[in-house]
């Protein structure tokens, strides 16, 4: 399976997902002797349920259906990305706010911290603590979980 494979799923069912109010969180595309499987991970508006995983697998399908992209067959699995998914993107830390986070930076002087993630852009990640309104770069994170 191809980079280049992935991305043209990626730009076929990127926007038709957007328009139903969900986003991909992530995509693995894989191949086992003849057996294809495609899974996503997505973020949705809606809370990421069995019946909005069938639904969004059944645009999806549809979608691919039409090209052919993959006509040796597939399997495909529509989830969210999980609740102990590291963030590492943007979009992670966008569709977590008001979850509580712990982060460790790439600059190793610096300590760990637990904060509330109050919002997200493609430049800064802004966060609340005990000491009110902070924001990083995410290139200064190194690592960023969910607290439970």
């Amino acid at each position: 399976m191809t980079d280049e494979l992935k991305d043209r799923i990626v730009e076929l069912i990127e926007k038709p997902l957007f328009e139903e109010g969900a986003e991909l969180a992530g995509v693995a595309l894989s191949r086992y002797k003849s057996s294809t499987t495609l899974r996503l991970f997505v973020y949705s508006k809606r809370p990421v349920s069995v019946d909005e995983c069938s639904r969004l697998s059944r645009l999806v399908g549809d979608l691919i259906d039409g090209t052919d992209l993959l006509s040796s067959g597939y399997t495909l699995e529509v989830s969210s990305p999980g609740l102990d998914r590291p963030l590492t993107t943007a979009r992670d830390f966008k569709f977590r706010a008001g979850e509580t986070v712990r982060l460790e930076f790439v600059d190793k002087g610096r300590k760990k911290l637990t904060a509330e993630i109050v919002a997200a852009s493609d430049e800064k990640i802004e966060l609340k603590d005990e000491s009110g309104l902070i924001s990083f770069g995410l290139a200064e994170i190194k690592q960023a979980k969910i607290v439970f």
